[in-house]
C-alpha cells in the first residue's frame, strides 16, 4: 500500500509543475484568412484580437502564455488540428512571437 502511494504522489508530481509553472509548447499564428469566420465556440475571429485554439482545452479556458520575458493571458476562442496553440496575430505581436514564423513559449492554464 504504501508503495503504491509513493507511485501515485510521484506521478501526480510530474503532472502538477506542467499546470502551475508552465510547459514549453509551439506556438503558431493563425492565417489572416480567418479573420471574421465563426470560432469553434461560436465567436468571431477578430485577426489582431486577443486570442488563442487549442487541440484540446475547452472554450473559455484562460492560458496564461509567456515568451522571452513578456507574459499575456489568452481566452482559448477555437480548437486547432495542432499539437501546440496558435495565437491570433494580435497576442502573438504582444509577445513578440514572429507572425509568419513559430517560436517556443510557454503555457499554463
Amino acid at each position: 500500500m504504501k508503495r503504491t502511494i509513493i507511485v501515485f504522489a510521484a506521478l501526480l508530481q510530474q503532472l502538477a509543475p506542467a499546470q502551475a509553472h508552465g510547459r514549453p509548447v509551439t506556438a503558431t499564428v493563425y492565417h489572416e484568412w480567418y479573420h471574421g469566420r465563426t470560432t469553434y465556440c461560436g465567436q468571431t475571429f477578430q485577426f489582431w484580437g486577443i486570442s488563442a485554439a487549442h487541440p484540446w482545452l475547452p472554450c473559455g479556458t484562460r492560458v496564461t502564455v509567456r515568451h522571452r520575458g513578456r507574459v499575456l493571458t489568452v481566452p482559448i476562442t477555437d480548437t486547432c488540428e495542432c499539437n501546440s496553440i496558435d495565437l491570433s496575430a494580435g497576442a502573438a505581436s504582444r509577445l513578440g512571437v514572429p507572425i509568419d514564423g513559430i517560436a517556443t513559449v510557454s503555457i499554463s492554464y
